[in-house]
């Protein structure tokens, strides 16, 4: 009797806390429209990156000359999401949004990651500890926090004057829809085990090409905190930043009679997240976390490996070494990102010979 009332009031609080904090996150993410300021311009996904070999995995879409340059002031504290946040202004007057937490250093290698295959991503620079002028005690994120003006673990990401936010983008409604260039890149979603695909995480930024001066619309996925972790649905236990989690995961399952590839991203509700049945509007949200990543072409998956393949070991390094990671942890993600490369290569025999026993 004792085991079957604690199992109902469990299921009540997961229902609460659910309904709670999706009123939070309208609430927080409840702003009017803003008049945008840049011309639309041609709408851009993937560029060819040209020479991948020769790319420089450390500083990625940014530079060391772009780099933030201390010391940062505190400008206020950022309550949406789920992340501790605040901005700050460098010494050159930029201002920058700082994110501590789980998603800093994932984050900051995925956008490096999806940067080298040709896709457009926001500038990261990680600090493993970083001083903070005039930093206030944090609502959020205060474990973070040493004293005396210090915090660990933070991700810095630019305000640029060139660079306008617009509107969010949905996986299954976009101008690239059925494209090689889209199908890359919810590939290379699933083999970083991106979790959280949501629209919101996906916006569309105008900017100014400096050498033209002609502005474009970039499709971007703007948050990719929730990586390099274990890939599951609400109640199963998903992670991000987290080794052994990635390392545990299935990626590549097999090719279907359609040429779809199937892929191993379990992302439906299970365990106590099937409660969230009681409460559509979640439910149907995490439903649709499989389903943006559906319909992947075994030829498109194969075109982005074969891309990826072009990384050295030495680029991936770089990568995690830009974001703080020691030794250790970085050469046991190297393995297992290389081996998930090596699995999307082997997608092209595999299609080969699936079209062979047709024939027969």
């Amino acid at each position: 009797m004792k085991t079957h009332t604690r199992f109902r009031w469990l299921a009540v609080l997961a229902i609460l806390l659910i309904v709670a904090g999706l009123s939070l996150e309208a609430f927080s993410n409840s702003k009017p429209p803003k008049k945008r300021q840049h011309a639309r311009g041609p709408t851009v996904l993937w560029r060819d990156p040209g020479n991948i070999r020769r790319r420089d995995l450390f500083y990625g879409p940014g530079s060391k000359a772009l780099a933030p340059a201390p010391p940062f002031h505190f400008l206020k504290e950022i309550k949406e999401g789920t992340q501790p946040k605040f901005d700050v202004e460098d010494a050159r007057g930029v201002k920058w949004r700082v994110k501590l937490g789980s998603e800093a250093q994932s984050e900051t290698v995925a956008t490096r990651l999806v940067w080298a295959a040709g896709y457009n991503a926001e500038e990261a620079y990680y600090f493993n500890r970083v001083h903070i002028d005039n930093l206030p005690r944090l609502s959020r994120g205060q474990k973070y926090a040493e004293g005396n003006g210090f915090v660990r673990g933070a991700k810095f990401k630019p305000h640029r004057k060139d660079v306008e936010r617009g509107e969010n983008w949905s996986w299954n409604k976009n101008p690239f829809a059925k494209t090689r260039e889209l199908d890359g890149l919810k590939t290379m979603m699933i083999m970083l085990n991106n979790w959280d695909d949501l629209k919101r995480n996906n916006k569309v930024l105008y900017a100014t090409v400096p050498k033209t001066n002609r502005s474009e619309s970039r499709y971007v996925v703007t948050d990719l905190g929730a990586t390099l972790g274990r890939a599951a649905g609400l109640g199963g236990g998903r992670s991000k930043n987290d080794l052994k989690g990635f390392q545990s995961e299935r990626f590549v399952r097999g090719i279907d009679k359609k040429g779809v590839v199937k892929f191993n991203y379990p992302v439906r509700p299970t365990k106590l997240g099937l409660f969230s049945i009681f409460y559509p509007p979640l439910f149907f949200r995490e439903q649709r976390r499989a389903k943006s990543m559906r319909g992947i072409r075994v030829e498109n998956a194969a075109w982005i490996g074969s891309q990826l393949s072009k990384l050295s070991d030495d680029q991936l390094r770089d990568s995690l070494r830009a974001a703080g990671y020691d030794r250790a942890t970085t050469e046991a993600y190297v393995r297992t990102l290389r081996s998930r490369i090596n699995q999307l290569n082997q997608l092209s025999q595999s299609q080969i010979a699936v079209r062979q026993r047709r024939l027969k």
